[in-house]
């Protein structure tokens, strides 16, 4: 994995924006914060403290990541973090981990297999603010950065939320490349966070820098996702537009659906909106249980979410079914469910600024 000349000129656009903040870092509340999330997990992650860990202290380290800031209620997230997998069962994977003797792609495997509710964003933060000098961040923002760099042909991966143990560590063998890079360049002492700051300052600055990058000649492989992570965020969007919202629930004889959304509107009683998770399987077995639901008086739209070329075989199984079941169904991409959350997450980091409410696990002076 080398860089190119291409890719060295594309990293030199950024380094005076990136250098005026590394000037002004006593200043700058963004390194400022990621200086004190490192102090606040050397303490709370160190082998010994994770053994004792209690309830209060998971919430502090799981309610201060990027990635759970799109959640408001943080205490909510945690209860359903702990109910999903135990205190304990959390306590020992966090250790295995973030101190076991294998190489970090496999406990990083092992970990994604073990929890639920954390994915690769979550995992890779926890590693790199654990272990600075090795791991990096796997984000939204690190990947496009990646791409307005042009490093995608070296990394072909940056279009994958969700990445294996075998990806992350490439990930990690590229950031190393670019650390001796700017180190090169008299960016000298920097650690795989700050690397991952780099990236943000060139995500922030820079994606209409750059001029478009050219494809390469082989097209890039239907996007993969995480089943489970698709529906927790079908959750996520429904509790913040204030629906009651579920997973893995029965509505009708016959019909359990990966998710619904639920509200009580006075004049309809009560109104549900069931969606349906399809990343593979068959499409017999999604349509019956779809029609299933429809049995339930209260649903007022099935949703299907998938991939579009998914979505377009659905289309068409749907189109010969009679008109009151097809008047029903939506169709919504993947790619669309992601988004959303992006953007509440954009927005919660906005609101979280003005510290309208503060949580128990809010770690910051």
């Amino acid at each position: 994995m080398q860089l190119t000349a291409r890719h060295l000129e594309n990293i030199k656009r950024f380094i005076p924006i990136f250098r005026y903040h590394l000037d002004h870092a006593e200043q700058n509340e963004e390194l400022l914060e990621r200086s004190a999330r490192q102090r606040l997990f050397g303490q709370l992650l160190a082998p010994e403290a994770l053994r004792n860990m209690t309830e209060l202290e998971l919430g502090q380290v799981i309610g201060s990541l990027w990635a759970s800031r799109q959640w408001a209620n943080k205490g909510y997230l945690i209860e359903k973090l702990i109910a999903a997998n135990s205190l304990p069962a959390l306590r020992k994977h966090l250790h295995d981990l973030l101190w076991g003797a294998d190489s970090v792609g496999r406990r990083y495997d092992a970990f994604r297999r073990a929890i639920k509710g954390l994915g690769t964003a979550s995992i890779t933060e926890l590693l790199a603010f654990v272990h600075p000098e090795q791991c990096g961040i796997w984000n939204d923002k690190a990947r496009r950065a990646l791409d307005i760099l042009g490093l995608r042909d070296i990394l072909p991966i940056t279009h994958k939320r969700q990445i294996s143990g075998d990806e992350y560590e490439r990930f990690n063998a590229l950031l190393k490349q670019l650390q001796v890079t700017l180190t090169q360049l008299d960016l000298t002492d920097l650690d795989y966070p700050m690397l991952d700051y780099f990236l943000y300052i060139v995500w922030e600055t820079g994606g209409a820098e750059l001029p478009p990058i050219a494809p390469s000649g082989t097209p890039p492989e239907a996007e993969d996702f995480d089943h489970d992570e698709v529906v927790e965020n079908l959750l996520d969007i429904g509790q913040w537009l204030g629906f009651s919202a579920e997973k893995e629930k029965l509505v009708a004889r016959g019909a359990k659906v990966d998710a619904v959304w639920q509200a009580r509107i006075a004049n309809l009683g009560v109104v549900t909106y069931v969606f349906e998770v399809q990343r593979r399987g068959s499409l017999d077995s999604l349509i019956l249980n779809l029609q299933r639901a429809q049995n339930n008086p209260t649903v007022q739209r099935l949703i299907v979410v998938a991939n579009t070329d998914s979505l377009e075989r659905i289309r068409h199984e749907i189109a010969t079914l009679p008109e009151s079941f097809r008047k029903l169904v939506s169709f919504m991409e993947v790619k669309a469910v992601q988004r959303a959350v992006e953007l509440i997450g954009e927005l919660a980091e906005i609101i979280g600024r003005l510290e309208l409410v503060r949580s128990e696990f809010d770690v910051r002076p």
